[in-house]
């Protein structure tokens, strides 16, 4: 369990660290769908080269059943990043990201209801706990929003819940290889077949040599995020997964505040006393979600 809560817990920092390095893309660019694709198509050139030596062992005939998984984890995914992108045009880049967090929740009433994985009253105190840490961490309160914009929030909330145990199910199907070779191996397959499947997007966003090695960094720290992200899901489950993988919105402002002390950069906007009040009482639940979920498991 130790191992598996390091990985989530450097799943998050390095989800964190991606963000960081997004900021010369948005700077320039100003869109996080352009920067989306061209890290896709960066994954896609690291990993395809990859996918002979490093596809998993261990498959035993189950070959035809592991690439049926990678099909369906591009489809949910890419259904996951249109609604994403469509709640956008409603719904605040900042409100979005907190909100996101719900998605805790969501992948335990999945969990529960679909596929007969009870929780107990700890594990639901603790993904209560850390979805309103997620949830609360940035919110600012007074938002309104259209129903449009709601059906396609929790259109991404389910397809991403749905990704991450697709995710999930693809980590654990080798056998005898153990849950770091398989994670490799599954993250090279999956975004080897993601970046070819982009390809087509450069109709609409043409190719330049700048966008690609401005993108490379967000696209190295985001891939290496997801490979321990799936060490996390195949040794914890999706759900407590998610709860560790929670705590990247307290990295990143930690990280944001280390930068801004080291010259580097410079906050979005002035942070209240009642935002930093929030975000101290955010990083203690999160940290109580991820104690509870750890003795309610063990």
């Amino acid at each position: 369990m130790i191992t598996g809560i390091v990985a989530g817990l450097l799943c998050a920092f390095l989800q964190a660290v991606s963000y960081v390095c997004s900021a010369g893309f948005m700077r320039k660019y100003r869109s996080s769908l352009r920067l989306v694709i061209f890290s896709q198509l960066g994954m896609g050139v690291f990993c395809l080269p990859l996918v002979p030596f490093l596809y998993p062992e261990g498959l035993d005939g189950r070959g035809g059943e592991f690439l049926l998984w990678v099909g369906i984890w591009i489809v949910v995914f890419a259904i996951g990043q249109i609604a994403f992108f469509n709640a956008l045009r409603s719904i605040e880049a900042s409100r979005m990201s907190s909100l996101l967090g719900l998605k805790i929740i969501v992948l335990a009433v999945i969990s529960v209801v679909f596929l007969r994985h009870p929780l107990n009253s700890l594990q639901w105190t603790a993904v209560l706990i850390s979805t309103l840490a997620a949830v609360g961490m940035n919110w600012s309160g007074g938002a309104h929003f259209t129903g449009k914009g709601m059906i396609w929030l929790l259109l991404a909330l389910v397809f991403y819940s749905l990704t991450d145990m697709a995710e999930t199910h693809l980590v654990r199907l080798p056998q005898g290889i153990g849950v770091f070779r398989s994670a490799i191996g599954m993250g090279v397959v999956c975004y080897g077949v993601l970046g070819l499947l982009t390809l087509p997007m450069l109709l609409r966003f043409r190719w330049t040599n700048r966008q690609f090695v401005l993108a490379a960094p967000f696209a190295v720290s985001w891939f290496l995020s997801q490979v321990v992200l799936f060490v996390s899901f195949g040794l914890l489950g999706t759900v407590f997964g998610n709860v560790i993988q929670a705590s990247r919105g307290l990295i990143s402002i930690a990280i944001g505040i280390v930068l801004l002390h080291l010259g580097f950069g410079k906050l979005d906007a002035e942070i209240s006393r009642e935002m930093w009040i929030r975000r101290i009482a955010a990083a203690v639940m999160m940290t109580a979600g991820i104690v509870l979920y750890s003795l309610a498991s063990s």
